[in-house]
């Protein structure tokens, strides 16, 4: 299996095809920018009779192009298929959208090193998939206290980005092998977050994630919302092979609702 990276984004909105019926399993869409087009697949669930949550997931570079097929990691119980795997949906059924943005685009930043929240601009991809966010929350009976965040690699770089754009959109997020901007992490200190990383990651440095956990425990955070799974020895892949291994991840992101908890807002 490859190894996973990310990539960004920015720019302004105008149109997105979401399937006009909601059939179940995959939908294929485009959101569409002056900058970029944004490819995704859409996962309807079965029963649908209630709101449901949704799960975005932010694959790693490896996943990047425009095929609109390689970031659902289709037969890997990784990422879109882990959520979708008809043991997680009997858990508790949810919408899944996935994402990929264009090689040349990152989901944050330009590197898979930390940055500096405030002076990096937003990306293409990254603004699109905000706006193609609020599209399908609105044009689909999700529910709005139950709206999952998770990416591995350059896609967990992407889940900490996000959530400091947006810390009282979602009701938990999993960033996996990602890097932060530990200074501005008192945005997130209630935000539930279930952070994974392997020691021996020689792509992206587990000082990322550990930075940005002591960040948020230290700007007021609580065990309450944040766990750390470091994956001793584990490199670049081990943290989301371990991450999905089970239904863990999903039994816990699951229950994370919204409106039990709020954020402080500090606007970019």
């Amino acid at each position: 299996m490859n190894k996973l990276f990310i990539t960004s984004t920015s720019m302004a909105l105008l149109l997105l095809a979401l399937p006009p019926c909601q059939a179940q399993g995959w939908e294929k869409g485009n959101f569409h920018s002056e900058k970029i087009d944004l490819p995704y697949q859409l996962y309807t669930p079965e029963k649908t009779s209630s709101l449901l949550p949704l799960v975005i997931y932010l694959h790693g570079t490896g996943q990047a192009g425009t095929d609109n097929q390689a970031q659902l990691y289709q037969g890997e119980n990784i990422g879109p298929d882990y959520f979708t795997s008809p043991a997680n949906q009997s858990l508790q059924a949810t919408y899944v959208l996935a994402p990929q943005t264009p090689m040349a685009i990152r989901w944050a930043s330009t590197t898979l090193a930390e940055y500096d929240f405030m002076k990096t601009p937003i990306t293409a991809s990254m603004e699109n998939l905000l706006a193609l966010i609020d599209k399908t929350v609105a044009q689909y009976p999700v529910d709005k206290n139950r709206i999952y965040l998770a990416g591995l690699s350059r896609g967990g770089q992407g889940v900490w980005y996000a959530a400091l754009l947006r810390p009282e959109y979602f009701a938990a997020i999993a960033p996996i092998a990602g890097a932060g901007s530990p200074e501005y992490a008192q945005k997130l200190i209630k935000l539930p977050v279930w952070v994974f990383h392997g020691t021996d990651d020689e792509v992206t440095d587990v000082n990322y994630s550990r930075n940005m956990v002591d960040s948020i425990i230290k700007l007021g955070g609580s065990t309450r919302y944040i766990r750390y799974s470091e994956i001793e020895g584990g490199d670049h892949q081990s943290s989301w092979l371990t991450a999905h291994q089970n239904s863990d991840l999903w039994q816990w992101m699951s229950k994370q609702n919204k409106s039990n908890h709020t954020s402080p807002v500090i606007t970019k």
